[in-house]
Parts: structure tokens; sequence; C-alpha cells
């Protein structure tokens, strides 16, 4: 018996065993075939990351939907899930109440997405727009979903990247959601495309767009469907040109004629009518598919889900970081097989961009960079304490979701290495006419090559006739030929034929590479690639002299007329000196990427105007070295359309002393965005907002604000300090600071029609030895602070009068009064 019970049990462990041998064999091919490594990881992942995370609280979010409302989402999703898709129509928006950090609000949420992942389970995914004043994070449009919607610990570390780039992120990050009451887990929060998306990321009021997606879905359905035919109005040609916020923008006719400007110009692109370089932010387009590379979100390059934002003040279009769909290994770079040399109507957006000389050089550059190991290791040791505590919140669910850097390394290799080209193309010797050597170029890389010359015998190069650049082999295709010349006038110098070298680099990359070139022709050929020579210049204008060997633009004395607008590329410095006057008409502008230092006299100013109220304005952007302004008087250039102000700093570095502004009082004077301004003894006279400071450092000491058509000086994030200024006369607010600005004022005296001072969303301000004589509230604190979180104002020696009161606090602010805390939360 006893040996009977024994070949039982050693028969029932069998069988367990077998059954765990087959089950841990079955668990191990369903890992690996959703792209995990496989069980042993597994199980050392639970084992490691699941007690991380409890060591973490994570955040907290509830919504809350009433019954019928609830049954309204319910629907959605049952229809759905029987499409296969979500369609626009189902897409309708609730009522709901949103609690957060012990505050709760009213919100409107809907069920969002477009396939089916976004309604499987439980963890539905919702768009929530907060009402008012309300917010979360500092967002009042923005989505939560499953953390695998969006690859979990990727995206946020994508965001995070391109914000470090300076490119524009979405906030993003993980919290727990409780939806009525039932814990729904941990989610995903993202960030939607509004106004505080463009102030989180320290942008100037401009509209937020895209390629309206909505034909190449229906596109898209019809494959759901298995009905397939070459549907016309599914391709990007096709396309709209669609704002976010569209809604806003028919009540409001600036914001539509801006917007209108950046459709313009994106089918200008598309049309092959205008060059990227010249819509485009290039630089931090190319950062961002260099980035995207490095992440391997070559799957985010599809027409339909870029995002863009247009800049109103140097009228370029920015990408907007969305939806990187990363962490996969490349095999390539997103730029290889697409340069041509270029631009048609018929290309992709993708091929429109990479076939930009310009773009293409940066991109190479970028990749360059951020391909280096330490560009990562910066990075991880700069994000690592926020990476813990998102990769603690995600493990509380999903510990196997590891953030997995080898994939991101192993991409940095990858690009190295298809940078560094073993050889660019081949060359063949055509021999020379006279003493022009000749040759043919024939493709064979993925990239494209820049010919930068042949090497002579006394180690000089000789550049080609024009500038060459051998574009890529088409995939799957013999390279096509191209000819290049080179002129030799010292046959001295020629090497002999089989010893002939051409240095290249791949295009915009730092590194240079020599080939040697065939002793013999190709006999085949090929025709010469053309390419356009340089746009007239600022040289055309007469009262311009350019110096390459000091690389300065000098504005001859005298009285001139522009008609056309006077731009000046990067790298020079612009001087001007009195006696000079600028009569800007027809809307013409000085548009400068280099620092302007115009220097005039006491009683001989440098002037710039608008002798028949048509000028176009002075827009200077992007230089790092300062501009200096000594004696200048702008007499005003009169109205615009596109509602810019007359003057605009933008990313830049200005110091104005003594100067007169005068501006029309339907439009601003003076604009800054990004910049470091000091002014010192200046005078601003007219104009609508007369000083208008965005998310930059301002230094401003004796200034005379006289007669602003609406408000005097406005602070909009970033830090400004005022002393010893006199606004007076204004028709609007004073001095007014918002979303989030630091303003130390000391020794002023504000005389406004409205509000002397207007202080809101989280602004802080230190106002000493003041007087202030308004038409409204002396001092106005409202309590505008769902996103910024409450102003902050310390008030010493200063005196307030205003019609309406001296001092008017909405509410839930801190206001102190000669270290007296005084309004809701004092006397």
């Amino acid at each position: 018996m006893k040996r009977i019970g024994a070949g039982r049990v050693m028969a029932g462990t069998a069988v367990v065993l077998v059954l765990g041998l087959v089950g841990g064999w079955m668990a191990d091919r369903h890992l690996k075939k959703r792209h995990h490594p496989g069980l042993k990881r597994f199980a050392a992942q639970i084992v490691r990351n699941y007690p991380k995370g409890f060591q973490q609280k994570p955040l907290l979010l509830e919504l809350k939907v009433k019954e019928h409302d609830l049954d309204v989402l319910q629907q959605t999703v049952d229809a759905a899930l029987e499409r296969g898709v979500i369609l626009p129509e189902d897409r309708t928006t609730v009522k709901g109440t949103m609690a957060f950090a012990g505050e709760e609000s009213n919100v409107r949420l809907r069920i969002k997405g477009k396939m089916t992942d976004h309604v499987k389970g439980e963890k539905w995914s919702f768009r929530v727009v907060a009402r008012k004043d309300g917010g979360f994070l500092g967002m009042k449009r923005f989505s939560l979903q499953h953390p695998g919607t969006r690859q979990y610990l990727n995206e946020w570390l994508h965001h995070r990247l391109m914000a470090g780039e300076g490119i524009i992120a979405l906030r993003y990050g993980f919290i727990q959601l409780r939806f009525n009451d039932n814990d729904l887990g941990i989610y995903a929060y993202e960030e939607h495309f509004g106004p505080e998306l463009l102030e989180n990321n320290g942008r100037p009021e401009g509209p937020l767009f895209r390629f309206d997606p909505s034909l190449f879905w229906e596109h898209r359905l019809n494959g759901i469907n298995k009905l397939r035919f070459d549907e016309a109005y599914a391709a990007y040609q096709a396309a709209a040109i669609d704002a976010f916020g569209t809604n806003d923008m028919k009540k409001d006719t600036a914001a539509r004629a801006v917007f209108e400007e950046a459709v313009a110009l994106m089918d200008g692109v598309r049309r092959a009518e205008l060059k990227v370089a010249d819509v485009f932010d290039v630089d931090r387009l190319a950062k961002r598919h260099a980035l995207l590379d490095v992440m391997g979100g070559h799957h985010s390059l599809d027409w339909s889900d870029v995002k863009f934002y247009y800049d109103p003040v140097v009228q370029r279009v920015e990408p907007v970081a969305y939806e990187s769909f990363s962490a996969f290994r490349i095999r390539q770079v997103a730029g290889a097989w697409r340069y041509m040399g270029a631009q048609r109507e018929s290309q992709e957006l993708h091929d429109v961009y990479f076939n930009d000389e310009d773009f293409f050089r940066a991109y190479v550059h970028h990749l360059e960079r951020m391909s280096r190991t330490a560009y990562l290791d910066s990075a991880f040791l700069v994000l690592g304490p926020g990476l813990d505590s998102a990769s603690a919140t995600i493990f509380r669910e999903f510990p196997w979701k590891e953030l997995d850097r080898s994939v991101l390394y192993d991409n940095q290799q990858v690009i190295r290495r298809v940078l560094d080209v073993p050889k660019g193309f081949h060359a063949y010797d055509h021999g020379s006419v006279g003493d022009t050597l000749v040759m043919a170029a024939v493709p064979v890389e993925a990239l494209p090559i820049e010919v930068h010359g042949l090497l002579l015998t006394n180690g000089e190069l000789a550049p080609p006739v024009r500038k060459t650049i051998v574009p890529s082999r088409r995939r799957g295709r013999l390279g096509v030929p191209m000819e290049l010349r080179f002129v030799v006038p010292d046959t001295g110098l020629l090497p002999a034929t089989g010893d002939r070298v051409l240095e290249y680099s791949v295009l915009g990359a730092a590194q240079r590479k020599t080939l040697e070139v065939f002793a013999y022709a190709l006999v085949d050929g090929g025709g010469l690639d053309a390419f356009k020579g340089p746009a007239p210049d600022m040289r055309d204008h007469p009262f311009v002299r350019v110096d390459e060997q000091e690389r300065t633009v000098h504005l001859l004395p005298g009285t001139w007329a522009l008609t056309t607008d006077l731009v000046v590329p990067e790298g020079y410095t612009v001087r001007g000196a009195a006696p000079l006057d600028l009569d800007l008409r027809g809307g013409a502008r000085i548009v400068s990427a280099s620092p302007m230092d115009l220097i005039g006299l006491p009683d001989m100013p440098v002037r710039i105007g608008s002798s028949d109220r048509s000028g176009g304005g002075v827009l200077l952007h992007g230089t790092d070295r300062p501009s200096t302004w000594r004696h200048v008087r702008s007499a005003g250039f009169g109205p615009s359309e596109r509602a810019q102000a007359a003057i605009v700093f933008h990313r830049t570095r200005a110091d104005l002393h003594d100067c007169a502004l005068q501006e029309d009082p339907a439009r601003d004077l003076l604009a800054t965005f990004s910049s470091r301004l000091v002014m010192k003894g200046c005078t601003l006279a007219g104009g609508r907002d007369q000083l208008s400071l965005s998310y930059g450092l301002a230094r401003i000491d004796d200034l005379r604000a006289h007669g602003a058509g609406d408000d005097a000086v406005v602070v909009r994030g970033g830090e400004a300090e005022v002393q010893r200024s006199v606004v007076g006369h204004a028709a609007g607010v004073g001095l007014k600071a918002v979303a989030h600005a630091q303003v130390r004022a000391t020794g002023l005296h504000v005389q406004a029609r409205g509000d002397g001072i207007d202080l809101s969303e989280g602004s802080r301000a230190e106002i000493d030895d003041t007087r202030v004589d308004a038409g409204g509230h002396g001092l106005d604190v409202d309590e505008r602070h769902g996103r910024y979180g409450p102003v902050t104002v310390v008030l010493n020696d200063v005196e307030l009068r205003g019609e309406k009161g001296e001092l008017r606090d909405k509410g839930g602010n801190r206001v102190e009064r000669d270290g007296r805390a005084i309004g809701d939360a004092g006397e």
C-alpha cells in the first residue's frame, strides 16, 4: 500500500511539473510575441519593481458623472467596439466633476481616441476640459488614458527630451484615477492643445494646428470594413489645415488673420512654392526629427499625426512634440532615401522636409550631437529623480514596464554608423576641357553627400564650379549620374589621372572624408542637377554696404526710403549712425537675425518711421550678442493688419538708452519675447499696449510712458525690474503682470483710467515707494489662479488712489502692505 501511495504521489508531482513546464513555456512564448525578453526577465521585474510601486503614493484624480451621462459614454464605447474605430460623431461630451488635491471643479469630458484600444476593458480614455478657472497641474485641457497607449515611460522621456531641446512639449505624467468611485488604477495624463501649452513653453500667442485627419480616417474605416479602393480624399495633399480652438477663432478676427497666415505658408510649402526653411523654424524641426531617430519613434512620422504652432512674431512654424510611438530599434535614420534635391507638390510631408537643404544640414548636425553616448548619459543624469518617480508610479500596476535604455543606446550606435558612410558616391574621370576638369558622380548612399572639392598637389582644395550635393540613391534603383566640374587654372597643381581625390561629407556633417576617382569615364554619363542661386539679399538696398571680412553691415548716412524688406541674416553686426533716417513704406520691414547697433546724438537722433503710416516695423530675433540703440527716435509705422507690435525683440538681447518711441494708437508699440531687455532714459508715446514683456528678463530705469491706447506695461511670465519711472494717462491698466510673472518696482508714479496695477495668474510683485492714481482700482489682485497658484504682492510705502477703491483682492491671494497681511488672510 505504501508503494502504491508513493507512486501516486510521484505521478501527481510529475503531472504538476509537466503542467507547470507547459504553462511556463506558453507564458514565455506569449511574452516574446509581445516584444518582451521572456518569462525569466518578467519574473525578475516583478520581484524587483513591484515593491517600488508602493514606496511612493501616486497623485489621485477623481472624476464623477451622473448615471444618465455614464450611459452616454457607454453608448460611445459600445459603438466603437462594434465598428472597430471611434468616430467623431460618437464622441458626445458630458458634464462631470473633478476632484484633485482637495479641490473640486466642474468639467466636461468625453471618450477620446480613434482606435478601440482606448475603450477596451474598464480603462477608457477620456478628454477632459476644465470649466472657468479650474484645471489640473496647470492644464485646462488634457487627456487621461491607459499608459500603454503611449508606450508607458517612453512617452514621458520623449516629452522631457523634447522640452530640453527647446521644442514645444506637452505636460505628460502618471496618476491614479478614480471614476465614479471605481479605482481604475494608474493612468497617463497628457496635455491637450490650448493657450496653456504655449504659456508653459514660453511662446507668444499663436495658432496651434494640424492637417485635418478626418478624411484619412474615412479611408482607415473602409479598410477595417474590408472595403478597399483608391480614395482620392485620403491623401496628404487633400487634407485641410485645421486649428485647435476653431470656435474661439470665429469670434477673434486678429487670431483668425494670424491663422490665415499660417495656412497660406503651409499651403505654399505643399505647392512647392515656398521652401521649408522659409516657413519653418528649421532648427527646431531638425531637432525633433533627430531625436525621434534616437528614440526609435519612426511610427510617428505620419502627416495625420503631426501638430504645429505658428509664431506670429517671426512668422515661422514650429513642430509640437506629440505621440512619439517610440522605443523601437531603428535600422536607418528617418532622413534616409529621401533627399532628391528638389521639393515637389507630389511629395509626402516628410519627403518635403528632407528635400530642403537647410533642414537636412541642421538635421544631420543634431544627429551627430544626439548620437553621442554622452548625450543620453547626461540626459538620464538630469532626469533621474523625475524618471524614478514616474517609474515608481507605473510599477504600482505595471512592474514589468521598465524603460529599456539599451534600445536608445543601440539607436545611437546605428545613427553613428549610418553617418559614417564607407563611400559617399562613385566618381569617374571625364578628363579636362581647358582649365576645367569634368567628372561624373553616381549616388550610392541613402543620405545626400556634399562635394567640397578636388585635392590639388599642393594640399589645397579646388571647390566645384557650383555647390554640388549628390542626392540619395532611390531605394532599389541605380544612382542617377550627375556632372561635376572643377576649375584648375594652374595645371601643374592638377593630380594625374588615377591619383585624383575628392573631399566630401554627408550633407550637414562635421566629419569630412575622401574618395579616389576612378581613372576612367562613365560612358552613359548623366545630366547635371540644377540648383538655383541665392535670392536677392540685403545688398540690393543702395544704403547697405557689407564688409564680409569684418562681417559687418553698414547703413550709410542719409535719408532712405525702403519699399521692400531689409533682411539681414545671422553672423553679422549691423551698424548705423546719425545722420540716418529710414522711411519704411508699403509694409516694408527691417528684419535682422544679427545684432543691430544704432547710435544717434541728443540733437541728431537716428530716425526710423513711415512717412505714409504704412511701415511694417522692426524685428530683431535670435541674436546672442546684444543690440544697442542710443538716441533712436521711432516716429511710428501706422496700423498693422497683423496686429504685430511696431518694434519686436524675439529671443534676443537689446539695450536701449535715451530712445523716444511713438506709435499709432491702434498698434502695439514695443514687444519682447524670450528676450533680455535693458531700457534707460527712454520715452514711449501712443501705441495700444506700449511695452509688452513676455517670458524674458527686463531691467527698466527712468522710463516715461505716456498715452497708451490700452495697457502701458504688461509683463507675461519672466521677470521685470522697473524703477524711477512714470506711467501717464494710460487708457487701460498702468502696470499688468500675468502668467506667473515676477515684478519688482521702485519709485513709480502710475496714472491710468483703468486699474493702476493689475496682478493675476500666480504673479509675484514687490512694489516700493510708489504712487498710483487710477480711474478703476489702485491695485486689483485677481482670483484667477487655477493654473498658476495665488498672487503674492508685497507693498512698502505705496500710495494707492482709485475711483473704485484703493485695493480689490478677489480672494485666495497673499497681499502684504507695510509689513501687515491684508485682504482675505489679513485685516
